[in-house]
């Protein structure tokens, strides 16, 4: 299937949940941001759960979290690990909208879910990967926090090979649903449906990611979200 054909999902902001960041508050440290702040980058996924987790894995405990309370409740008290809440500000200000990838002036797709691409880029950035200790461009090194890695990837990819959008797996969906970095001038997201409501009653996606991640949803009015889809 053409990456144009393809129905994706993108979690964003109501007031414009398709744009890239606005350059005043962009702090450049998204996965494949270019290393010299010429463009910028907006993420969706295959799929309305993957969207979801990508964006709310943040709220979960880290290990550091995790390790102090099972330390001072004991390894039997793991189950009541207490978990962030879906805020009710966060429910009111972001929308789930159903979208496609338009290439624009030829760019190309890297691919860095295929082996072979992977290896190729091995090769082309040796020395940047023996500088940071990584032997082999897997799955985990292109989704750890090693983010000079992978925007350094990326701005050679937009530079030498026309490179408009970055595809890559997940590294929240434990069933490898693919990731896609839409970059500024080279791509770009179009609606392929209208925006859905992430206020109560919340999509059946949004219950998903919730229960299975043990993360409360606060309860949050439909009136910010009017003029979406519920």
């Amino acid at each position: 299937m053409k990456l144009a054909d393809q129905l994706l999902w993108r979690v964003g902001h109501i007031r414009d949940p398709l744009g890239f960041p606005p350059r005043d508050v962009h702090e450049w440290s998204h996965r494949f941001d270019d290393l010299h702040r010429r463009w910028r980058t907006v993420y969706c996924a295959w799929t309305a759960e993957t969207a979801l987790r990508e964006v709310l894995a943040d709220l979960r405990p880290n290990a550091a979290t995790i390790a102090r309370f099972l330390e001072r409740l004991g390894p039997d008290a793991a189950e009541e690990l207490p978990s962030a809440a879906v805020t009710r500000a966060w429910r009111q200000h972001n929308v789930l909208v159903p979208v496609r990838i338009e290439l624009l002036d030829d760019a190309t797709v890297l691919d860095l879910t295929d082996v072979h691409v992977c290896r190729r880029l091995e090769a082309l950035h040796a020395q940047l990967l023996v500088a940071h200790g990584i032997g082999r461009l897997d799955l985990h090194e292109i989704t750890t926090r090693r983010r000079e890695v992978t925007r350094a990837i990326a701005t050679r990819a937009y530079d030498e090979e026309r490179v408009g959008v970055v595809r890559y797996p997940s590294s929240i969906d434990l069933s490898a649903m693919p990731c896609f970095a839409v970059i500024e001038g080279r791509a770009r997201l179009v609606a392929a449906g209208e925006p859905l409501s992430l206020t109560d009653p919340p999509p059946q996606a949004l219950e998903n990611v919730a229960a299975g991640w043990k993360m409360p949803l606060e309860t949050a009015p439909a009136g910010a979200s009017r003029g979406v889809r519920r």
